[in-house]
């Protein structure tokens, strides 16, 4: 398997990852906007306030990174095929998100907002492999 993720890094495999990236960075504005409305404004538990901001953060990335990360993909699915998968696999990132937000904040007494970055920034590689070599897959690979 490591031969294989070997032999696709190229050129294009490095621009997508930083589109990722791009994208990714305003997902987290998005999820820490939600985040803090939710839990700082209306004053949801820390519990379940996170739930809502990456639930809202995943579809702004799924849009974006369909549109714009792999949009020269040949696409082996449908549309609404990749968006199952891409919750699908961005649950993997979440559940790391969430463990580490709640995690951190409680064993660590780590600022909620702080600790849903580092929970973010774990979850990006795991997201961005998934979306590259399952999700977005295209015709030709």
């Amino acid at each position: 398997m490591l031969k294989n993720i070997m032999e696709k890094i190229d050129k294009n495999f490095i621009l997508r990852f930083i589109k990722f990236g791009i994208v990714g960075t305003s997902g987290i504005a998005i999820n820490t906007s939600v985040l803090w409305f939710f839990k700082g404004v209306l004053g949801v538990p820390l519990a379940i306030a996170p739930i809502f901001a990456i639930g809202m953060a995943v579809f702004f990335n799924f849009i974006l990174n369909n549109h714009w990360t792999w949009s020269k993909n040949n696409h082996k699915h449908s549309f609404l095929h990749r968006l199952w998968r891409y919750y699908l696999s961005a649950s993997l990132g979440a559940l790391i998100n969430y463990a580490f937000l709640l995690g951190l904040t409680h064993f660590f007494d780590v600022y909620y907002l702080i600790a849903n970055l580092a929970g973010i920034f774990l979850g990006m590689i795991s997201n961005f492999m998934l979306g590259e070599f399952w999700v977005f897959k295209s015709v030709e690979d």
